[in-house]
Order: C-alpha cells, then structure tokens, then sequence
C-alpha cells in the first residue's frame, strides 16, 4: 500500500477545500511516485482593503468563493487553502502551453467582480492576484517545494510578467544563490570571518588623511567574494544585522588598539538605530574601548536618521551620553530622501555625511553646485563638518573643496584597504 494512502486528509474550515497539511501530504506523494506535478499559486492582493471596507465576514466569503471556483475549475487538480490569501492548485505533469492556458482562464475570472452576499446585502467585489507557477521536478522535497514558492512571492515585484512568475531554472539558480548567502552569512557571523577593510578620508584643511571609515567584507568559506550590496540587504532583511555590527566594533577596536601610532584622529563605524536602543550598547562599546586600551575620542558612530525614528527621544539621550565621552556621531546618507533638518539639529551630530548620490550631481549643473554650497554654509553656521561621498574624480574633488566642503572620501583618493594595506598607504601618504 502507498504510505501516503492511509493519512488523514484535513480541511480548511473556511473555504471548505484542503488545508496546507494534506497539501504537504498530496505533493509528497507526488514526489515518492517521481511524476512530475504541475503547480499553481494563486495570491490573493487587497483583502486587507476589502476587509476595511466591507467587513472580515463579507471577506471571508469571497476568499470561500475564489476558492470553490478553483476547486471545480479542472477535475484534475485539487485546491488548497495553505496560507490566509494563498491559494495553490496541484495538478499531474503537462505542458508549459497547458499550464499557461490554466493561469490564462483563471486570470480571465479576477477581471469579473466577484458577487458576494451578506447580511441581506449583495457586492461586487473587485480583487487581485498574481500566479506563480512551478513543476514539481524543480523541487527536491517538501521543504524544498515551499522554500520555492515563497521565493517566487518575493521576486515577484522583479520577475512577473503580465502578473505571472514561471519558476524557471533561473529563478531556481537564483534562489540557491541566496541560500548560499545566508548560509555564509549565518557561518561568519558564528565564527567571526568577516575582513574589516578601511577608506581613508582625506581632510581639505590639514592637507592629509585624519580619519577613515570601517567597511565590512566576506568572502564565503570557498574563496567566493560576496558583495556587500547582497550581504548587507540580507542582513538587514533577516535581523542579522545587529549581529555584524557588534562584530565591527571588535574588529575595530582591536585594529586601532593594535596600532597606537596610527596617523589617523578617528575610525568611524556603522551602527543601526536598533542597536544604539539596546539596553548594553553603551556597556559594549565602552567595554570595547577599555579592552583595547582605547580613547573614546578614537571611535565615530555612522547612522542615518531612519534608523532612529523608532524612538526618537531615547535616542537622544544615548547620542549624548557618547557624545559627552568622546564618541562623536556622523548623519550617515544626507541627502538620499531622508534628511529632516529638524531632528538632524535636535541630535549631538559632529559631522554630516554628503551621499554620494548628492554629490555625483555637483557639476552637473549650476543650480546643483549652487545647492550644494548652501547647504554646506548650512551646516558650518551650525558648526557641523561635512564630508563628500564617492568622490571618483580629480574634478569632483576640485569642486567640493571649492564649495567648502571640509573631508573628502571616495576612490580618487583611495578605495577601501584591508588593515595591512590601509597603514601601508598612511605611511606613503603622510
């Protein structure tokens, strides 16, 4: 007998169709027989909008509708109700024009309101969704299967066409990519294996580099680079983030303990709002500087304002306790869309931080480089440094210290050096 003969099949008790355990049960069987089902993933968009306006009650009937629409769709496939708006039907192998024409006829319905009555009243309720479909052999196991189809929710933004996602062979490379990721991640965090690396910062008045800005970097445990532009997201994404930045302030600590002599004022590190909320934040960094025999005057905190927004006030008093030791902070992405010049005045900030973003346009035009010297007179009347973002060029660099702009920092004075490389260039460029 199938092993998978005798389960108990159980039922989502709103829609009245099979629930996600007899999903996970069905597909199994699938894949013990080796055929190759087809599956469709239909995610229900907007409900939180119906809910609003006509009810949960009016919309729990809609949801029993759409759902008793698909089960008598194809007698061929079954329905399942797995999540609160999701929706899968699973079906025996066929081919990509078959499975295209199933989505076809089901997208068809959504363009028609639903009609659904309550209470004495009857709708013409107008939703969306958008469809995801996969073949089983893409998937290797259960937990495979839905690890796929909650990818393929998450790309959907960037890989729909026509408000569908096929799984492809793509989108599967893909995912594995992430996997990889995560899992590197997961390990560097544990062992601690991320490199530190360092961009040093040139300052226009004293006519040298006084500081420089910590950088993390991870190569996986087979000598693949991994961009920090896919880590970092990721991090952040997945609450992993904290977990980094504690490792940065080690790491730096370490690094600048380990060189006294280093011709640099400050290291500047990046922070999130979240951790500088945590109640031992302060204990960490202050137990991080006396372990490496360190000055608070040597270390700079990096945060932007929408990390700080949580609770604003608490904030505050963290940034000047800090601020009153030594550990100054730098507004981290000035001019990205979130600088509020309200809170930016209200906060112990020593230096703002022009994104590179903001300076790319310096000599754009006219009106640019007008903006950008005022604002620099901004800040100086109220006694902020600034520093220049991504300066590439020898012109870009010309141009933000004719507007005033006091430290420079970007790849046409130098890229970021790992440790051994940074206090090689200090001592060429002292």
């Amino acid at each position: 007998m199938d092993k998978y003969a005798s389960a108990n099949k159980t039922y989502d008790p709103l829609t009245q169709i099979k629930d996600r355990t007899s999903f996970v049960i069905d597909s199994q069987k699938y894949v013990a027989q080796g055929v190759h089902a087809h599956i469709i993933l239909v995610q229900l968009s907007q409900l939180l909008r119906i809910n609003r306006k006509y009810g949960i009650l009016v919309c729990d009937k809609l949801i029993f509708h759409i759902a008793q629409y698909l089960q008598a769709l194809d007698s061929g496939y079954e329905a399942y109700r797995i999540a609160n708006s999701r929706l899968v039907l699973l079906g025996p192998e066929c081919s990509l024009e078959q499975a295209n024409a199933r989505i076809a006829q089901i997208r068809e319905r959504f363009e028609t309101p639903w009609t659904v009555s309550h209470d004495h009243h009857t709708y013409a309720i107008s939703t969306k969704a958008y469809f995801i479909h996969l073949f089983m052999e893409l998937c290797d196991n259960e937990n495979d299967l839905m690890d796929k189809m909650n990818h393929a929710i998450s790309v959907f933004p960037s890989k729909e066409k026509d408000g569908i996602v096929f799984f492809d062979q793509e989108i599967n490379a893909d995912m594995r990519h992430l996997k990889y990721i995560m899992e590197e991640l997961r390990y560097a965090i544990d062992h601690k294996t991320f490199h530190m690396y360092y961009q040093p910062i040139y300052d226009c008045h004293e006519k040298k580099f006084t500081s420089a800005e910590s950088l993390i970097r991870l190569n996986g445990r087979d000598g693949t680079f991994i961009s920090p532009g896919e880590f970092i997201p990721m991090a952040e994404d997945t609450g992993l983030i904290d977990g980094i930045s504690w490792i940065v302030l080690e790491k730096v600590c370490h690094f600048l303990g380990s060189h006294p002599d280093l011709p640099l004022k400050t290291v500047s590190i990046n922070m999130t709002g979240q951790q500088i909320l945590d109640p031992s934040f302060i204990k960490r960094v202050k137990d991080s500087l006396e372990k490496n025999h360190l000055d608070g005057s040597r270390l700079r905190i990096e945060i932007t304002e929408r990390t700080i927004i949580e609770d604003f006030a608490e904030v505050k008093k963290v940034m000047e306790y800090l601020s009153g030791i030594g550990i100054h902070f730098y507004l981290d992405d000035f001019g990205t869309g979130y600088s509020n010049l309200s809170s930016m005045f209200s906060l112990p900030f020593e230096v703002i931080k022009f994104d590179q973003s903001l300076m790319r346009t310096i000599n754009d035009t006219s009106k640019a480089l007008k903006t950008i010297g005022l604002l620099a007179d901004i800040m100086h009347e109220n006694e902020y440094y600034i520093v220049a973002e991504g300066i590439e060029t020898e012109v870009q660099a010309k141009t933000a210290n004719e507007c005033r702009l006091d430290r420079i920092q970007g790849y046409y004075f130098s890229k970021p050096l790992p440790e051994d490389k940074l206090v090689e260039f200090l001592k060429e460029n002292s």
